[in-house]
C-alpha cells in the first residue's frame, strides 16, 4: 500500500514539474538557512559546557554605585577567596588574574623561540585550584602542584608543539620577556573554543611581583566558586556582601544617598551570552543577537513553509475532479488523505536532503561571515538526524493537511459538476499566508536598513580624534629604554607627521581606572572615578584631540610630572566651573597630587554604546605602544623605512603593527557581522517569498486563462490585464506593510537602545522598505501577468 502511495505521489509530482520545482527549491533553501542558524545558536549556547561541573560553577561579580559612579565588574578583590575558605557551601575555589587587570599595569608577553621574540596574548596568572574547578585535562604533569612554585607555567598542547615540536615538555624552560625563565610544569589539552577564557600560557599566581599584589578595594581578580549541590545562591551572595562591606574603605559609605554595593554570583553558563560586565576575560557573545538569529531562522522557515502550503493549496483546486473520480471509483477518504500527505512528506523529504547538502556547501561562507568554526560532527548528528526527521513529518503534514482533509471531504457529485471551482477564486487562506510571509519580509527589510543606517552613523560620526592614517606599533614595550629613541627617529622619517608613545589609545583594549579626591584627608564620599592614562607631550597633537582651555604638557616643565589634562565629562563630574589649577589626590601606594592644566573636548574613547565617561591624562612615560600620524602617497615605502629603523634597534623582536581605523572597525565587528548576515538572510527570505508569489501568480493566470481571452477579444489592453492580475496581490503587500511597519519600528528601537549614540528610525526607512516590497512583488507577478496578457486568446477559447 505504501509503495503504491509513493508511486502515485511521484507521478503526480512529475506531472506538475513547475510547481514541484518551486516547492522543493523554496523549502530546501529555507531549511538550509535555518539549519545554518541552528548550528550558530547551538554553538553559542554550548560555551563552557565542557566543564563537568559547569552547572555548579559561579563567578563572583561586583555591582558598585559610588557617588554617581557606576560599574558592574567581572572582577573582585584578591583576599576574598581567603575569607570564603571555611564556608560550608563552597566545595572548591580558584582565582585568575588576567594580564593588564583592572589595577595592574598592562603587560605584554614575548616568548623567545630561537633568536626571535614572539608576542603572545593568551597569557594569565592562576592557581593550581584552577584544575579543581574547571575541566582542563592535563596530559603531562601534576595538576595539584603544577602552579604552586614561582616561575612555573602550564601550557597547552598546541603551544608545546609550537615552541618544542612535541608535547612531553615538562621540565623545559621558556624565556618570557627576555629575562624571565619559566619552568614548564604541566601540559593541558587545548581549551575548547567554546570557553569564556582561552589561554595558551597559565603562569603560577605566585609569580606576580609582590608590588602588584592587591588587597581589599582593588578589584583585579576573577574569583570562581564551585558550589556544593543544593546551595542557596542568594543567601551566599548576601554572606559575601557582608564580608565585602566589612572590608571596604568606609562601610558607612554604602548607606549614603544612592550608593550601593551588590554581589552577584554569575553562573558560568551565563557568562558568554548574558554577562555585560566590564573586564571580561574575553569578548562575550550577546544573547540578543542569538535571539535575533533565532527569530530570523524561524521567519525564513515559516516563509518557506507558507510557500509550500500556498502552492499546495493552490494546486489542490485543480485536483478536485481527481478527488471526485477517485471517490466515484470507490476510494475511501482515509486513502485520499494518505495519498495527499504522502506527496507532501515526499517533497519535504527531498527538500530536506537538498537542504543538508546546501548547508554543507554554504558552511565555510557562513563561518566567514559569523566568525565561527562550525562543522558537522558525529556529536551534531546525534541531535540533527532526529530533528530533521521531525521537521519532515511536521512540515509535510501541515503543508498537506489542507488538500488532504478539505478536498477529501467533498461530495463527488458536487465536484464533478464543477460547483467547487468558484470557491477557489477567493482563496482567503492563500491571501492570509501571502500577507504573513510578506510581513516577515518587510520586517527584515526594515531591520536591515536600520542596522546599516546605524553602522554608517558609527563610521561617519565625528569621534573627537583622528583615526585616519594612524600607524600603531603595538609591541614597543620590547624596545625597553630604546622606545623613546625609536619614537624620535620615527618622527624624522619623511611622511611621518608626529608620533606619541603610550599604549592607552581610544581604539585600544588597555584601560586604567582610578579614584581622584579633591581634598585631604581623603573622603571617599567625594571620589571622582575616572579613566587615568599616562601620555606624553605629543599625544594630543598626534591624535588631533582638541584642547579647549589651558595648555598641553611640556617636557620643559618639571612641574608637569604632577599635571593632568581632563575631558569635559571629568569637569562635569568634578563640579567645578573653572577646574584649571585645581588639585586632586590619588591614593595608590601613597598619596599623589595632580593639578589640572588643561581641558580637552570630549571624544569617544570607548564604544558608541557607552556614554563618554570622565578621563584624565597625566604626564608620564608609557612604552607600551607608539602611534604615528602618517601622510604619504607611498605607504609601502614608508612602512619599509619604519621596519628598517625598528630592526636597527631590535633585530630579534617581531615588528607588530596595525592602523587605528582597522582597530576601530574591530570594535564593531559583531555589529558588522550582524549587518552582513541580516542582509544575506533578508535577501534569501525575499527570494523564497517571491518564489511562492511567482507560483501563485502562475496559478492565478492559469485559472483565469479563459477570462483573459474573453477580455482580450473584447478589446482589453495588455496593461489593463496586467493591472487586473497584479492588483489582488499588490493589495496584500500593502496590508503586509501596515502590519509589519509598527512591529519592526518597535523591535529596532529596542535594538538601538543598546547604543548611547544612535540614529532615529526615519519615515523614509519605512517608506523605502514598503516601496521595495511593492516593487519586488510587482516585478515577480508581472512576469506571469504579461505572459498571460500577450498570449493568443484563440488558444484559451478554442475549447469553449
Amino acid at each position: 500500500m505504501i509503495k503504491n502511495y509513493i508511486k502515485t505521489a511521484v507521478r503526480s509530482l512529475m506531472k506538475n514539474k513547475g510547481f514541484t520545482l518551486l516547492n522543493v527549491l523554496g523549502l530546501s533553501v529555507g531549511l538550509a538557512t535555518c539549519l545554518l542558524i541552528v548550528f550558530y545558536v547551538v554553538d553559542e549556547f554550548s560555551y563552557d559546557r565542557y566543564n563537568v561541573n559547569a552547572a555548579r560553577i559561579y563567578r563572583v561579580s561586583e555591582d558598585v554605585s559610588l557617588n554617581g559612579n557606576h560599574i558592574f565588574s567581572a572582577s573582585t578583590e584578591k583576599p576574598l577567596l581567603d575569607a570564603l575558605k571555611d564556608f560550608p557551601q563552597i566545595e572548591k575555589e580558584t582565582r585568575i588574574i588576567p594580564i593588564g587587570g583592572l589595577f595592574l599595569s598592562p603587560q605584554k608577553f614575548y616568548i623567545r623561540k630561537g633568536n626571535t621574540d614572539i608576542p603572545e596574548k593568551n597569557v594569565t596568572y592562576a592557581e593550581s585550584g584552577l584544575f579543581n574547578v574547571f575541566t582542563l585535562p592535563m596530559v603531562h604533569g601534576n595538576p595539584s602542584t603544577s602552579l604552586t612554585d614561582p616561575h612555573s607555567a602550564v601550557i597547552t598542547e598546541s603551544t608545546a608543539k609550537k615552541y618544542f615540536n612535541r608535547t612531553d615538555v615538562v621540565g623545559q624552560t621558556l624565556t618570557i620577556n627576555d629575562t624571565g625563565l619559566y619552568k614548564v610544569t604541566g601540559v593541558i589539552k587545548d581549551i575548547p573554543a567554546q570557553s569564556h577564557f582561552n589561554y595558551d600560557f597559565i603562569l603560577s599566581y605566585s609569580s606576580i611581583p609582590e608590588y602588584k599584589a592587591t588587597g581589599w578595594g582593588y578589584a583585579s581578580i576573577h574569583n570562581y566558586l564551585l558550589l556544593k549541590p543544593g546551595t542557596d545562591v542568594k543567601k551566599l551572595e548576601s554572606q559575601i556582601l557582608a564580608i565585602e562591606i566589612k572590608n571596604s574603605f568606609n562601610p558607612k559609605i554604602w548607606t549614603i544617598g544612592g550608593n550601593y554595593l551588590k554581589i552577584e554570583l554569575t553562573p558560568l553558563l551565563n557568562i558568554h551570552l548574558r554577562s555585560n560586565a566590564s573586564y571580561e576575560l574575553t569578548e562575550n557573545g550577546n544573547i540578543e543577537y542569538v535571539y535575533i538569529f533565532s527569530v530570523i531562522a524561524i521567519f525564513i522557515l515559516l516563509i518557506a513553509c507558507v510557500n509550500f502550503m500556498n502552492l499546495s493549496t493552490a494546486r489542490s483546486s485543480s485536483r478536485a475532479k481527481e478527488v471526485g473520480v477517485r471517490k466515484v471509483l470507490g476510494s475511501a477518504r482515509k486513502y485520499l488523505i494518505a495519498q495527499f500527505l504522502t506527496e507532501s512528506i515526499l517533497v519535504t523529504l527531498v527538500s530536506t536532503i537538498i537542504a543538508v547538502v546546501l548547508a554543507l556547501l554554504a558552511l565555510p561562507l557562513f563561518n566567514q561571515m559569523a566568525d565561527k568554526h562550525l562543522a558537522f560532527s558525529p556529536q551534531s548528528l546525534s541531535w540533527l538526524l532526529p530533528t530533521l526527521a521531525i521537521v519532515v513529518l511536521v512540515i509535510g503534514f501541515l503543508a498537506g493537511s489542507y488538500p488532504a482533509f478539505y478536498l477529501s471531504a467533498f461530495q463527488p457529485i458536487e465536484v464533478l459538476k464543477g460547483k467547487i471551482a468558484a470557491g477557489f477564486k477567493a482563496g482567503f487562506l492563500r491571501s492570509f499566508l501571502v500577507v504573513f510571509q510578506f510581513s516577515i519580509s518587510i520586517f527584515l527589510i526594515i531591520g536591515t536598513l536600520v542596522i546599516y543606517n546605524q553602522l554608517n552613523y558609527i563610521h561617519t560620526k565625528s569621534l573627537g580624534y583622528n583615526r585616519s592614517q594612524m600607524l600603531v606599533i603595538k609591541n614597543a614595550v620590547t624596545l625597553g629604554k630604546q622606545a623613546k629613541i625609536f619614537k624620535q627617529e620615527l618622527k624624522q622619517i619623511p611622511g611621518v607627521i608626529n608620533a606619541t608613545m603610550t599604549i592607552y589609545l581610544p581604539t585600544g583594549d588597555d584601560r586604567n581606572i582610578t579614584g581622584l579626591f579633591p581634598e585631604l584627608p581623603i573622603d571617599i564620599k567625594h571620589d571622582v572615578l575616572t579613566e587615568f592614562w599616562p601620555v606624553d607631550e605629543d599625544y594630543l597633537n598626534t591624535l588631533g584631540i582638541k584642547l579647549i582651555t589651558g595648555r598641553n604638557f611640556s617636557n620643559q616643565l618639571a612641574s608637569d610630572t604632577g599635571a593632568m589634562i581632563v575631558n569635559e565629562a571629568f569637569v562635569k563630574k568634578f563640579g567645578q566651573k573653572d577646574p584649571l589649577n585645581k588639585t586632586l589626590y590619588r591614593d595608590t601606594y601613597g598619596i599623589q597630587a595632580y593639578h589640572i592644566i588643561g581641558v580637552v573636548k570630549d571624544f569617544h574613547f570607548s564604544s558608541l554604546k557607552d556614554e563618554i565617561k570622565p578621563l584624565a591624562f597625566y604626564y608620564d612615560e608609557d612604552r607600551g605602544a607608539i602611534t604615528a600620524k602618517v601622510n604619504t602617497a607611498n605607504l609601502p615605502a614608508l612602512m619599509s623605512q619604519v621596519q628598517t629603523q625598528w630592526k636597527s634597534l631590535s633585530p630579534n623582536q617581531a615588528f607588530t603593527y596595525s592602523f587605528m581605523d582597522q582597530d576601530f572597525d574591530a570594535t564593531y565587528r559583531s555589529e558588522q557581522r550582524i549587518g552582513t548576515i541580516f542582509v544575506s538572510f533578508t535577501a534569501l527570505a525575499i527570494a523564497i517569498a517571491c518564489l511562492g508569489l511567482f507560483g501563485l501568480a502562475a496559478y492565478a493566470a492559469e485559472q483565469r486563462n479563459k477570462e483573459i481571452g474573453v477580455r482580450k477579444v473584447l478589446g482589453a489592453s495588455v496593461s489593463a490585464i496586467v493591472s487586473m492580475l497584479s492588483m489582488d496581490f499588490i493589495k496584500l503587500v500593502f496590508v503586509s506593510i501596515l502590519i509589519a511597519s509598527p512591529i519592526a519600528w518597535w523591535a529596532m528601537n529596542k535594538w538601538l537602545e543598546g547604543f548611547a549614540y544612535r540614529v532615529n528610525i526615519s519615515w523614509w526607512i519605512i517608506a523605502s522598505a514598503g516601496g521595495a516590497a511593492v516593487l519586488i512583488a510587482f516585478i515577480t507577478i508581472s512576469f506571469q501577468s504579461i505572459k498571460a496578457a500577450i498570449a493568443n486568446p484563440v488558444k484559451s477559447l478554442r475549447s469553449e
